[in-house]
């Protein structure tokens, strides 16, 4: 078994977006992080809080040496969410609340209001590929935004969100990401900016965390990252990621249909945190036949217990949580992930389980006093 980590909420992803929240004097029930404290206590004109997709600590540590800027500029290391993937981590850094609370879980959630598996940022059917329409996921799981928070206890501040290319075209480069957001800074009065990045998962994935696509990337990253910290002043910047990933291959369910006929639908959420629907008075015989081919690969917990032990955080559970985590969750614990579809290809690169490699982050905190 590879090393395990669980999720710390009370030194994670979210905690860093509860220490902007207090900074701002937004209500915050969640513990924030002391040196995100410390570096905001100098009241800065900008707090700038960059989202790097996957960057997590293995990935810094593998592709960068002790000169590179991001890691000059490490402070400590901390933990993403569970499951440890971008629609539950980014959600969680975007609403300053846990997985429990804001019921944003993975890639493809079952929902009941549908009878179907939706892919929650895309709003299509995650089995037939079919567009749905009516934003399932917005509607059925809104939450508040941080930048909402923020407005409420600081009206004199501006909230700024600024993506990559597939939201805003001209943003292709993570250097043009960060142009835009000097940009913002250049703005007159006070503001919080977040910027995201989606490239490093994006070759990850496809060329596995180790290729040397992915080092270029992250070689690229770390010169872009520094050279605009040197071009700002009066500003804090923190750099994270939601979660990292690791070298994974396939186990295609669809080989063991004894297994999917114990189950009343097919499996959801994410193919490293696998929740399954168990035909009534099927528990123990899917919970036998699933330890017998994948207990090396795969802890199997009911899906209640993984609540009760808090692997999805405090607070108050989303009434729709329950119906989207089923009876049982598969959480990976070495190098395979479950594909519930049969492809030609798959991923190389993988997350959202409890290996350390995705679930520790980097805090990465430049300080630029005002000139």
């Amino acid at each position: 078994m590879k090393p395990i980590r669980f999720p710390d909420y009370t030194h994670s992803i979210m905690n860093v977006s509860a220490s902007i929240l207090r900074h701002y004097g937004a209500k915050t029930d969640k513990a924030t992080l002391v040196q995100v404290d410390e570096a905001l206590s100098a009241r800065p004109r900008n707090v700038v809080l960059i989202l790097v997709d996957a960057l997590g600590e293995a990935l810094v540590d593998r592709h960068l040496g002790s000169d590179a800027r991001i890691v000059r500029d490490r402070r400590d290391s901390i933990t993403s969410v569970f499951p440890s993937t971008t629609v539950s981590a980014t959600t969680s850094v975007l609403s300053g609340k846990t997985p429990l609370e804001t019921g944003w879980l993975g890639w493809a959630q079952w929902f009941r209001t549908e009878a179907r598996t939706v892919i929650t940022f895309l709003d299509v059917d995650f089995y037939t590929d079919a567009p749905i329409g009516h934003g399932v996921a917005a509607t059925t799981i809104p939450y508040e935004t941080i930048y909402d928070q923020i407005k409420k206890a600081a009206s004199d501040v501006s909230t700024v969100e600024i993506f990559p290319a597939f939201r805003t075209p001209e943003n292709d480069t993570f250097a043009k990401l960060l142009s835009a957001v000097k940009t913002a800074c250049d703005e007159p009065g006070k503001h919080f900016i977040y910027a995201y990045w989606d490239k490093v998962d994006t070759l990850a994935h496809e060329f596995g965390p180790g290729s040397v696509e992915v080092n270029a990337m992250v070689r690229g990253i770390d010169s872009a990252y520094g050279a605009f910290v040197d071009s700002i002043d009066d500003a804090v910047v923190i750099l994270i990621a939601d979660h990292g990933q690791v070298d994974v291959c396939p186990i295609i369910l669809d080989d063991y249909p004894d297994l999917l006929a114990l189950c009343d639908r097919l499996p959801s959420i994410e193919t490293r945190a696998a929740a399954f629907f168990v035909k009534e008075g099927q528990d123990e015989a899917f919970r036998t036949l699933f330890n017998h081919y994948f207990n090396e690969y795969f802890a199997l917990y009911r899906s209640a217990d993984l609540v009760a032990n808090k692997l999805f955080g405090e607070g108050v559970k989303h009434p729709e949580f329950d119906s989207f985590v089923g009876d049982f969750i598969a959480v990976a614990i070495e190098h395979y992930f479950f594909a519930f579809r049969r492809f030609s290809t798959y991923f190389r690169g993988q997350h959202a389980g409890i290996l350390k490699d995705e679930m520790l982050v980097p805090l990465v905190i430049a300080q630029r006093p005002k000139q």
